[in-house]
Order: C-alpha cells, then sequence, then structure tokens
C-alpha cells in the first residue's frame, strides 16, 4: 500500500484515492479493513495527489498556450522547478523507506502510515497555493476541469499578486513567492530591453507589454505609441514607465528617421546608436537586483534617459529647434506679436462683412442657402490666415524672419475636429486638460468654432503632444476674444457723429435739428458710460493677463529651459557604486516635455481659465459686447438715413419703417447694454471671490505630486489683487470726472 500511495502523489491514480475528495467514509467501504485513523490519513494523502495531478495538467496547458509570456514563464517554472521538488521529496521518503531509515522505519520493518504522511505535511498549502495561483492565471471551467476558460490575467496582474502573496506571513509561501517574483520579473526585463535598447516591442508577448502601438498609426509616417497603465506592475513609477515610454519611442522614431531621406531633424546628419552605448545601456538593465526594487529600476532608467539624451537626443532634437518652437507658441498663440491678432482679426471681420453681403442678396432669393452660408469652411479659413500672413510681411521690416517662417508653415486655422487627437512621442500628463469646454471662447471671431493649430511633427513631438496644442489653442481663442472686444469697443469712438453735437451749432441750425440731436446724445449717454466702463474692464484684463502674466511666464521658462542642469546619474561597477554629478549642456526633451506641461497648466491657471464661473461670466460679456456694438452701429445707420431724407430730401423708402426700427433697435440696446452692465458686475464680483479664494499659496497652481522636470512655476506677478486695484483706480477716476461734468 505505500507503494500505492507513493505512486499515487507522483501524480498516477490510484483506487485508494478514488474518493479522496469525500469526508463520508467512502474509502472505508472499499476497503473495509482500514482504521478510521488511517481512512483519515489517506484523505489527507489523497487530496494531495488529486491537486498535484490537476496542477500538473493545468500548468502544462498555461505553459503551452497561455497568451502573456511572463504567465508562460512562471507556470513553466512551477513545472520544471517546484513540482520537481516535490517529486523529489516523494524519492526521499522511497529512499528512507528502502534503507530503513530510523526516522521512517520502526521495529520489525513496519512503517507507520502517520510517518509517511507526516513528510507531506509542509507541502500541502503549498500545492493549495500552487493551485490557487494557477487558477488566477487562468481559470478552470468548473464542468471539465481539463478545459480552460478564456479568462486570462496579464504579466502586470501576475507579478503584483505574486508580490503580494510574499506578505501573507507563511514562510514557504514567502520563499515560493519570490522565487516566482524572480521569474515574472525575469521575464518581464526581457520584454523591456528590446524596447529601451532599439525601441522594438518585444517579439513574444507584446500585448503583454505596457507600451502598445496606437491603432491610429498609418503606414509611411512614425508609429504612435501609448502607455497602457493596467498593464504596469506596482513597482514601475509613473514617472519611471514615463521614461521607458519616451526612451523606446525615441529610439523608434530615431529609426525611422534615419530610413528616410533628408532627416526632419535640426542637423542633416544621421544619428543612430552605436553598439558602446547599447552596452552601456544594457549594463544599467543587467545591474538591477530581483525582486526589483522602485528606486533602485528608477535609476537604471534616469541613467539610460541621461545617457540616451547625451549622446544622441541633443543631435536629434537640438535647442535651437525647440527655441524656435517655443518663440513660435508665444508669439502667435500667445499673442506676443500683437499685430498677428490685430491682422487675424481685421481680416475675419472683412470676411464675416463679405459674407452678410452675400447673405442679404441669398435671404430674399433661398433662405435656406442664406442660413448655411454662416457656416465657414476650411479653406475659406485658411484664405483668412493667409491674409493675416500677408499682412504682417507687409509691416514687418526685417525680410529674414526664421519665426515668421515657421509658423507659416506649421499653424492653421480650421474648425475644430473632435477625437482627433493623437498622443505625442512625450507622455501625456493626465491632470493636465484644455480649459473648460462650457465657456468656450473659439466661437466669437468667426460664426462657427474655429481654432488655431500646430502641426506637429517629429521630432517635435518628443517634446510637444495634442494635448498641449489644445491647451495652446484655447488659450489663443480666450486671448483673441479678449482682443477683439477692445478693439470693437474702440471702433465706436471714431463715430464722431454720435459723440459730439457739431451739427447742432451755430446760430443757422433750426431748432428741431438742436432738440433732436439733444435727444439723441441724452438716450445714448448710457450706452456711452456702459461702452467706456466695458472698454476699460476688457483693457486692463488684456494688458493684466497679456503683459504680466504670459509675458512673465513665457520669459522664466524659456530662460529654465535654457539653463543647464545638474542631473545625479548612479553609475555601478563591480567594486562599488558611485553617485556623480554631471553638468549637461542640455536638458533631454522629457525633462523639457515635463517642464512645459507645469509650465502651461500654472499659465491657465493664473490666466483664471480654470475657474468656470469666472469663465462663464467673460464669455457672457464678450458675447453681450458684440450684441452690444452690432445695435449700436445699426441704430447710428438708421438715424444718419433718417437725417438725410429729413434734411436732405434722400428717399430710402418708407420712413414710417424707418422710424419703427429706430425706436426697436433703441430697445434693444437698452437691452444690450443692460446685459453688458450686467455681465461687468458680475466678471468683477468673480474676480473680488477669487481674491479671497487664491491666498497664500493658492495663489499658484499646486504642482506637488506631478511630474514638473524640475521646473518651478513663475511666481512674480502676485495676485489678483493688481488688477482689481487698476480697476477700482479706474472707477475711481471716472466716478470723479462724472462729478466735475455735472
Amino acid at each position: 500500500m505505500l507503494h500505492e500511495v507513493l505512486l499515487a502523489l507522483s501524480g498516477h491514480p490510484s483506487p485508494l484515492f478514488e474518493n479522496a475528495d469525500t469526508s463520508d467514509g467512502s474509502n472505508r467501504s472499499s476497503f473495509p479493513l482500514l482504521s478510521d485513523s488511517e481512512s483519515a490519513l489517506l484523505q489527507s494523502i489523497g487530496r494531495l495527489s488529486e491537486r498535484h495531478r490537476k496542477l500538473r495538467a493545468h500548468i502544462q496547458t498555461i505553459a503551452s498556450s497561455h497568451q502573456s509570456m511572463i504567465c508562460r514563464a512562471v507556470a513553466t517554472s512551477v513545472q520544471q522547478v517546484h513540482l520537481a521538488r516535490f517529486q523529489k521529496k516523494i524519492l526521499d521518503v522511497e529512499s528512507k523507506i528502502l534503507s530503513k531509515d530510523p526516522l521512517l522505519v520502526g521495529a520489525y520493518n513496519i512503517v507507520p502510515l502517520a510517518s509517511v504522511v507526516g513528510e507531506f505535511d509542509d507541502w500541502h498549502r503549498r500545492m493549495l497555493w500552487y493551485w490557487d495561483m494557477s487558477c488566477f492565471m487562468q481559470q478552470v471551467s468548473k464542468s471539465d476541469s481539463r478545459r480552460a476558460t478564456s479568462t486570462h490575467c496579464t504579466g502586470a496582474a501576475l507579478i503584483n499578486r505574486l508580490r503580494d502573496e510574499a506578505r501573507t506571513g507563511f514562510p514557504e509561501i514567502e520563499e515560493a513567492a519570490t522565487e516566482l517574483s524572480k521569474v515574472a520579473e525575469t521575464a518581464w526585463l526581457r520584454q523591456l530591453t528590446p524596447w529601451l535598447l532599439y525601441g522594438r516591442l518585444p517579439a513574444n508577448g507584446r500585448l503583454d507589454f505596457f507600451v502598445q502601438k496606437d491603432d491610429r498609426s498609418t503606414e509611411g509616417e512614425a508609429r504612435i505609441f501609448v502607455k497602457e497603465v493596467h498593464l504596469l506592475p506596482t513597482f514601475v513609477a509613473p514617472a519611471t514607465a514615463s521614461s521607458i515610454l519616451f526612451i523606446g519611442k525615441s529610439l523608434n522614431q530615431l529609426s525611422y528617421a534615419n530610413s528616410q531621406p533628408g532627416t526632419v531633424s535640426g542637423s542633416n546628419a544621421v544619428v543612430s546608436m552605436d553598439s558602446d552605448l547599447v552596452q552601456k545601456h544594457l549594463a544599467h538593465i543587467s545591474s538591477l537586483s530581483l525582486p526589483i526594487m522602485p528606486a533602485q529600476l528608477s535609476r537604471a532608467i534616469s541613467a539610460v534617459r541621461s545617457s540616451f539624451s547625451q549622446n544622441v537626443l541633443q543631435h536629434l532634437l537640438p535647442m535651437e529647434t525647440t527655441l524656435q518652437l517655443l518663440t513660435c507658441l508665444r508669439h502667435f498663440f500667445l499673442l506676443a506679436r500683437g499685430e498677428f491678432a490685430v491682422a487675424l482679426i481685421t481680416a475675419a471681420e472683412n470676411r464675416i462683412a463679405s459674407r452678410q453681403l452675400s447673405m442679404g442678396r441669398f435671404l430674399s432669393q433661398d433662405p435656406i442657402k442664406a442660413m448655411q452660408s454662416l457656416s465657414m469652411k476650411d479653406a475659406e479659413l485658411q484664405q483668412v490666415l493667409t491674409q493675416t500672413w500677408k499682412a504682417i510681411v507687409l509691416e514687418n521690416e526685417d525680410a529674414d524672419d526664421a519665426v515668421l517662417d515657421f509658423a507659416r508653415m506649421h499653424i492653421s486655422l480650421s474648425t475644430p475636429k473632435p477625437d482627433t487627437v493623437r498622443p505625442g512621442s512625450s507622455d501625456r500628463w493626465t491632470k493636465i486638460a484644455p480649459p473648460d469646454a462650457g465657456a468656450s471662447f473659439n466661437n466669437l471671431l468667426f460664426p462657427t468654432a474655429t481654432s488655431l493649430n500646430l502641426a506637429i511633427k517629429a521630432p517635435l513631438d518628443l517634446f510637444i503632444t495634442e494635448t498641449d496644442v489644445e491647451t495652446y489653442s484655447s488659450i489663443n481663442a480666450y486671448l483673441v476674444a479678449t482682443r477683439r472686444a477692445q478693439l470693437r469697443l474702440s471702433d465706436l469712438w471714431r463715430h464722431s457723429s454720435a459723440r459730439r453735437d457739431v451739427q447742432s451749432r451755430g446760430a443757422n441750425v433750426p431748432m428741431e435739428i438742436k432738440a433732436r440731436t439733444t435727444k439723441r446724445l441724452q438716450a445714448t449717454r448710457k450706452v456711452w458710460a456702459t461702452c467706456s466702463a466695458a472698454i476699460f474692464l476688457i483693457s486692463e484684463t488684456a494688458a493684466y493677463f497679456e503683459g504680466e502674466i504670459v509675458k512673465g511666464s513665457c520669459q522664466h521658462f524659456e530662460k529654465w529651459a535654457q539653463s543647464p542642469a545638474l542631473n545625479d546619474t548612479s553609475q555601478s561597477t563591480q567594486q562599488n557604486t558611485t553617485e556623480t554629478l554631471i553638468k549637461i549642456s542640455q536638458r533631454d526633451p522629457e525633462t523639457l516635455a515635463a517642464g512645459h506641461r507645469c509650465f502651461l497648466a500654472s499659465l491657465t491657471y493664473a490666466l483664471l481659465l480654470t475657474d468656470t464661473p469666472y469663465t462663464r461670466s467673460l464669455r457672457s460679456l464678450l458675447g453681450n459686447v458684440d450684441g452690444l456694438v452690432a445695435f449700436f452701429i445699426r441704430l447710428l445707420d438708421i438715424q444718419q438715413k433718417l437725417d438725410l431724407e429729413t434734411d436732405a430730401g434722400v428717399d430710402f423708402g418708407s420712413n414710417t419703417r424707418m422710424e419703427a426700427d429706430e425706436q426697436q433697435i433703441s430697445l434693444e440696446l437698452d437691452r444690450a447694454r443692460k446685459k453688458v452692465d450686467s455681465d461687468l458686475k458680475s466678471v468683477v464680483n468673480r474676480l473680488r471671490q477669487l481674491d479671497q479664494e487664491r491666498i497664500g499659496a493658492a495663489r499658484y497652481l499646486n504642482v506637488d505630486g506631478m511630474d514638473t522636470g524640475g521646473y518651478e512655476t513663475w511666481k512674480g506677478a502676485g495676485g489678483i489683487e493688481r488688477l482689481l486695484m487698476k480697476l477700482e483706480f479706474g472707477r475711481t477716476l471716472e466716478v470723479a470726472t462724472d462729478d466735475l461734468l455735472l
């Protein structure tokens, strides 16, 4: 019977344990000579043998067909190492029995069954744990234990589970979990190595690697890769994962750029990875001890990234190219070139005016076609941008303007298309997003929503992403809308006849004209006061945002980007490990990208674009200012026609209809004035609330816990109280002036 027990433990079926899982004493019915204690001992051995047999079959299935190479490696280790130890234990017990070891064999060569069972007491918990881990890797159908279900776990989930199991408190489980963790992490490092050294996805099990190729990648362009967070093991910090993604993307893009005729890099020299540099990076990866420690992995990846940046990326994306891109963004998206905003607004107004003329003709012929003509097509928007470039070139005295040429090649004006954002080569930071879409400013320049776009091509996408461009577009729409309202209000002061009583002066002027002019001036006095208050608020706000916030933030970031950095690099040798400080002449693109995202987030916060109540109040104000200006100009046009018809006898049609239109437009103008007054109060009140809320450290964006690349946000503009002080001072002067006039 002992021989049968040992054979059953080895995985062979045995009639002794056909009903081993039952606890109703069915073994005694098959073998009536067994005592209660012997039956209980056989049941324990039977459960162990049955679990061993099922485990071997299930592990074999996982090792041969699982989609995760990490799970296959762990299953193979369980099969070839851990279960082999169990088999060796069986052989050791058999050897002790044959050699009559006194630990097992008693007097008269009697081998107690309890002693044999006791030899395998340590394996009950282990075998159950192995079975649980195998079921975690791949579930087994309840109807047929030999048929696995389609539920598979990922390599990252298995690594995380093994690390958790190593802390259960049982020494044998801790030992087994630690050994399997080393196997799993070794397999993970084998997947990581080709990505870090050559920018290639692993040949086997690439669906289990946390870096995946984006489906939106097309032929004929550099591949786009994304980071799948659910495939990341817990020992990989977010910043480390971003660095891994960045290095591999850069290598992949480098191979793509070298394969293309005329690379897009700063210089046309071919940049490549030599074998010595690859061996150096491989040494950093090989120096990792198992199980992997997060800090050790972070240092190794940082060393690889630093070496890669110094030896390769400085040639692929030089600082001159990055600064040219930043200058372009600052000049044309953040309106450092004021003439660009003026030229764009002027070209847009001319296009809308011509569209309104054609709409007036279509309205009487085909109303549906007239309404369709309100929408702007991308070709028309591009024509507007082309006219803007021409106006800037005519005003530009410098014939060789590299930034302007760069902008004309890469900037476009179009309608925003949803769900078209692709990840760039610099990792996306999910904490930074474009401003709230509930207060969009991109539909004020044209009747339809438009946005200024920047074409990002390799290798520029090592530094900037499509999400960053979206943020720039939102800021640009915000600043352009404010500048446009300021210009439209300023144009009202060019209507001298509406502000000054010129015709009614003199002795020969009829009393009717004097009375009519006086009545109109009194009726529009409140409108002029509202326009004056609105232009003052908008002008001061624009000056504060553009002259202080944007200018100071951009200068601060560009100074940081150009300054050399001290990088901590861990250099490990076989004898010792030393920490050295290496002075780098240029920050690597990933660090610049992280600092740039932090800069954008702090700029958006300082411009109050993250505050929904303020942006909604300002958006309402700018929209109502458009209505106020439109009604005012329409009223002045009607009054001018009435004056010509009354005084000069010019016939414009029905005089009664124009008088009715004058009354209706005057009523609408008064309503628009009241709306603007209400919005002005709402904006100022919200500014005062923000001044109370953003005190102390809350004046600036909280970047704790964010990957900033070592960039510290600009804190030189103070708080909103500077803007409020200007507004209050202007309001005091306005009240004093009104008192003097009265």
